[in-house]
């Protein structure tokens, strides 16, 4: 509604096509409004994160011009082990990590505290307090866990305690550096963080726009920022989310190339 409001401001003619009908409705009504542009802000289709892409490619085979990234960064971004492979090929410094299959545990080599995720889910799906595991014994009990709920491979990752910051990017510019400040322990951005508006997740975590960081250190995120953006091959928007270690030591979490653009975003600040 924010996205349109701010359409409609500048002079645009807006028609909302929804998706919840089914992809055949969807297809009749973009061929009735014969849109010149559609303002892209899918990030799923039958509750499957695919989706995401899926909607882009079939907006290319339609021919139809649409903000944001394409079908195959879209796809390149929400497969996390991927995108790290990618990311250290180009020396863009990520947190040493695992794929656990199955409920296994992770491959040998990984110092504790860990972090899991779905290996292929944004929105920080499935992730709780309990997502940061200690030892064996908390890694095994999360990970049977969460692939009995979730069915999915899991990406193990080393945590890297300190602080969180992100950086939205629009057209190779990177416009904001964001903080997460936490009170909550461990300090993550969990699901019910993003979406439980009142929990004491939500409260937990905040926003800090222009945050205390030296001039090397902007510099520095600014330049993975761009970097990561382009070994995921985003376009128009984008944010990247980095942790800071103790001493200094920056390393990219992901890049999101359907990041949140409304008012109550990272965006704000641009």
């Amino acid at each position: 509604a924010s996205i349109q409001a701010a359409l409609e401001t500048l002079g645009h003619r807006v028609t909302s096509v929804p998706l919840n009908d089914g992809i055949l409705p969807f297809i009749r009504q973009l061929e009735s409004v014969k849109p010149d542009l559609v303002f892209n802000l899918c990030e799923g289709f039958g509750e499957q994160s695919a989706g995401e892409y899926c909607v882009a490619g079939l907006l290319e085979l339609l021919g139809v011009p649409y903000t944001g990234s394409g079908p195959f960064a879209l796809a390149l971004a929400l497969d996390k082990p991927t995108a790290k492979q990618l990311f250290l090929g180009a020396a863009i410094p990520t947190p040493a990590f695992s794929v656990c299959r199955d409920g296994r545990l992770p491959a040998s080599g990984l110092s504790y505290p860990l972090i899991l995720k779905l290996a292929g889910e944004d929105a920080s799906l499935g992730m709780t307090a309990e997502n940061v595991v200690y030892d064996e014994a908390s890694c095994r009990r999360r990970l049977e866990t969460l692939f009995a709920d979730h069915q999915a491979a899991v990406l193990a990752e080393e945590f890297v305690e300190g602080r969180e910051f992100t950086v939205a990017v629009l057209e190779r510019d990177p416009l904001v550096l964001e903080e997460i400040a936490f009170s909550v322990e461990p300090k993550i951005v969990s699901y019910r963080a993003k979406w439980a508006t009142g929990s004491p997740e939500d409260l937990g975590t905040r926003a800090v726009f222009e945050p205390p960081v030296t001039a090397a250190e902007r510099a520095q995120m600014f330049d993975l920022a761009i970097r990561a953006c382009d070994v995921i091959g985003t376009r128009d928007y984008a944010r990247v989310d980095f942790r800071m270690n103790d001493r200094g030591g920056l390393y990219v979490l992901e890049v999101n190339p359907n990041p949140d653009i409304t008012p109550n975003s990272g965006y704000r600040g641009a």
